[in-house]
């Protein structure tokens, strides 16, 4: 499957994955990560049950603390 994650291409050899599964893959399942698919935030608590498909676009934010 063909992903674009923060715009730039992701390929996985996984025909079904879920928001939770590409973080463990991308290693960004951390706290303070927010996650939009196709331009709409998805709830921390859907990750598990929200499946991707081919071609949608994920943005990954990690929120920083500082000043």
């Amino acid at each position: 499957m063909k992903l674009s994650v923060n715009q730039k291409e992701f390929h996985t050899d996984s025909d079904q994955l879920t928001v939770t599964e590409l973080l463990n893959e991308i290693q960004s399942l951390k706290p303070g990560v927010a996650v939009a698919v196709n331009d709409k935030v998805v709830r921390k608590v859907l990750w598990d049950s929200t499946l991707l498909a081919e071609g949608d676009q994920i943005t990954v934010i990690t929120a920083v603390c500082g000043g």
